[in-house]
C-alpha cells in the first residue's frame, strides 16, 4: 500500500518529492529528463542513484531510523549504515528483508524485479483494455509504487501511459489531458513502444471528446508504428473503426473490424469480442446486408448474455440491452415493425435511464411510429425522450427533428433541411442525417413542381453520404 501522502490524482507526482534527495549527489549515470507538471515545463538532470541512497530515501520517507528499520527487518544496523553510505553492496536476501520491512515488496530495484514489474504493467494494460475497472483500480494502487523510483524513467513512463488510459475510461479527462501534455513535451525522448502508447492515449482522448478526425490522426500514427515490429493491437483496430464509423466511412469500418477478427483469437468471450461483433453487425445493417448483420449480432448477443448470466450487474446488463437495441434497429430498417418493437421493449428492460442507449431506444421507437404513420401513438414516448435528452445536445436536436416530422409541412421541412441536417453533418452524426435526408426527399417528391428542385438537391446529398459510406471519401 502506498503511503497516504502519495497523491493518487497527480499523474506527475513522481517528478517531485524524491528529486532533491536522490539526485543532488555524485552519481554513475546522468541524463536529461524533461517533464511537464500540469502545464509547467521543467528540465532536470536525472541520475541513477546507488542502491544505498534509494534505501536511505525510502527509510527517511517512511520516517524510520536505521535502528527501527534494522529491528523490523532483523538485520544489523551497522551493515545497513555501510550500505546506505555506499561502502557495502546489498545482497539480494538482505534487500528483500529491507523492502519487506519498508512495505515496498513490489518496488523493482533489481533487473529481474523490473522485468516482473513490467509484466505486471502489461497485465494492467490488458485489464484496462477489457474495461474491468474495479480490477484496474486495484492494480493501480499496487503498481503506483513505481513513483517512489523517479530515476526509472522507462517504467514510470509506461505506468503514466497506462494510467492515462485508466483516467480516460473513468472520464477523468482533465487528469488525462495533463498526462498527454506532459508526454507530448518529451515525445522525442520516448521509445517506439512508448510513442505507440502515447499516440493511442492521445487518440482515445480525442475520440472521447468526439474529435474524430484528430483521433484518427493519432491512431493512424500508432498503427504506423506496428509496421516496425510492434504487435498489432485489436483495441487499436477497434478504435480506428469507431472513428471511421462516426465519420461515415462504413465500408472502411467493416474492413477494419474484419481485419481485427482475423488477428484476434476469437472465442474467448471477452469484452473486445463483444464490441467487435456488435459494431460489425451495426455497420452491416447500414450497408443493408441484414443477413450478415444478424450473424454478428447473434455472436455479440451470445457473449453478452453469457457474461450477464455469469455476473449480472449494470455493465453486463447494458451489453445485452445494446444488442437488443441493434436487433430492433435492424428490424426497423427492414420494416418488420412487430419484431422491431419487441426488441426495443426488451432492450429497455436491460438499460438504465441514465444510459445513452436507453435514450437511443426511445428515439428509435418514436422514429418507427412516425415511419408507420402513427404519430398519435408516439406522443408519450416523445415527451419522455425530450425530457431525457435535456443534457444531450444531439438528442435534443434529434427529438426536435421528430417533432417536425410528426407535423410535417413546408415550414417544418425547411427547418429540417436548413437547421437539423447542417447541424448533424457538421457534428459528424452521419447516419441520422441520412435518415432525415431520405425522409425529406420523399416528402418533397409528393409536392408540386416547385419542390422538384429541392428533391433533387436532397437526393444529391443522399448520394454524397452513400458515396462516403462506400469508399470513405471526404464530404
Amino acid at each position: 500500500m502506498l503511503p497516504n501522502c502519495v497523491d493518487k490524482h497527480s499523474s506527475a507526482w513522481y517528478c517531485s518529492i524524491y528529486r532533491t534527495r536522490f539526485f543532488t549527489e555524485k552519481n554513475t549515470e546522468t541524463f536529461t529528463y524533461k517533464y511537464q507538471t500540469y502545464g509547467v515545463e521543467q528540465i532536470n538532470k536525472i541520475v541513477k542513484p546507488h542502491i544505498g541512497k534509494i534505501i536511505k530515501s525510502l527509510r527517511e520517507y517512511r520516517g524510520m531510523s536505521q535502528e527501527a528499520l534494522a529491528h523490523a527487518g532483523l538485520f544489523n544496523r551497522t551493515t545497513l549504515s555501510q550500505i546506505e553510505l555506499g561502502k557495502l553492496d546489498c545482497p539480494d536476501d538482505l534487500l528483500m528483508a529491507i523492502k519487506t520491512a519498508l512495505n515496498v515488496e513490489l518496488l523493482p530495484l533489481l533487473e529481474r524485479e523490473r522485468l516482473r514489474y513490467k509484466d505486471m504493467l502489461y497485465s494492467w494494460y490488458d485489464v484496462i483494455s477489457e474495461y474491468d475497472t474495479d480490477t484496474a483500480k486495484e492494480m493501480y494502487e499496487k503498481l503506483s509504487i513505481i513513483k517512489l523510483l523517479p530515476h526509472d524513467v522507462e517504467l514510470n513512463t509506461l505506468f503514466v501511459l497506462f494510467e492515462c488510459r485508466l483516467m480516460l475510461w473513468l472520464k477523468r479527462y482533465k487528469d488525462a489531458k495533463a498526462i498527454i501534455d506532459m508526454l507530448e513535451s518529451r515525445l522525442d525522448e520516448l521509445s517506439d513502444i512508448q510513442r505507440y502508447h502515447y499516440f493511442y492515449v492521445a487518440g482515445t482522448f480525442h475520440i472521447r471528446n468526439r474529435r474524430n478526425k484528430e483521433a484518427l490522426v493519432f491512431y493512424t500514427k500508432a498503427l504506423e508504428l506496428t509496421k516496425y515490429g510492434l504487435e498489432k493491437s485489436i483495441p487499436l483496430y477497434y478504435n480506428i473503426a469507431i472513428c471511421c464509423q462516426r465519420l461515415g466511412f462504413v465500408a472502411r469500418t467493416i474492413a477494419l473490424l474484419e481485419e481485427a477478427c482475423n488477428l484476434h483469437a476469437i472465442g474467448s468471450n471477452t469484452t473486445i469480442d463483444f464490441r467487435i461483433y456488435n459494431l460489425l453487425g451495426k455497420n452491416y445493417m447500414k450497408m443493408g446486408n441484414f443477413q450478415r448483420a444478424k450473424i454478428f449480432l447473434d455472436k455479440a448477443y451470445e457473449i453478452a448474455l453469457s457474461n450477464c448470466n455469469a455476473n449480472e450487474n449494470k455493465d453486463t446488463k447494458a451489453y445485452v440491452g445494446i444488442v437488443l437495441l441493434n436487433y430492433g434497429f435492424m428490424f426497423r430498417m427492414s420494416k418488420e415493425w412487430h419484431s422491431a418493437f419487441e426488441y426495443f421493449d426488451k432492450a429497455i428492460t436491460y438499460l438504465d435511464k441514465d444510459d445513452a442507449n436507453y435514450l437511443e431506444t426511445i428515439y428509435q421507437k418514436t422514429r418507427s411510429l412516425i415511419e408507420m404513420k402513427n404519430p398519435l401513438s408516439c406522443m408519450t414516448l416523445l415527451v419522455e425522450g425530450v425530457h431525457l435528452s435535456k443534457n444531450s445536445e444531439v438528442y435534443t436536436v434529434m427529438f426536435e427533428a421528430l417533432k417536425l416530422m410528426i407535423n410535417i409541412n413546408n415550414k417544418s421541412a425547411e427547418e429540417l433541411e436548413t437547421t437539423i441536417l447542417p447541424y448533424l453533418l457538421k457534428n459528424e452524426y452521419i447516419y441520422p442525417a441520412l435518415d432525415y435526408a431520405i425522409f425529406l426527399r420523399d416528402y418533397y417528391k409528393t409536392k408540386s413542381k416547385g419542390f422538384k428542385i429541392k428533391a433533387l438537391e436532397v437526393s444529391d446529398l443522399i448520394c454524397t453520404i452513400y458515396s462516403k459510406m462506400l469508399d470513405g471519401g471526404e464530404m
